[in-house]
């Protein structure tokens, strides 16, 4: 599976965003690869992902507020 290195930009930095969508497209893609490999369908596999992030960000949303922060220093 792939390696998530830490980020480089700040937690403001505008640079953040576009090296998130890049690691994020990584892995993805290196899932959807490894499923594809083991058997399933693109489709479906692109289906659930899309579904699973869905629910995350319903998770997200409708949980209690807390003060955003990035996880290390960056």
């Amino acid at each position: 599976m792939s390696n998530i290195n830490s980020p480089k930009y700040s937690a403001e930095d505008m640079g953040r965003s576009r090296e998130c969508e890049a690691v994020c497209k990584a892995v993805i893609t290196d899932v959807v690869r490894r499923a594809v490999a083991a058997g399933w369908r693109e489709e479906e596999i692109a289906l659930h992902l899309a579904d699973a992030a869905e629910n995350y960000v319903m998770y997200l949303a409708t949980r209690a507020k807390r003060k955003l922060m990035a996880a290390n220093t960056n």
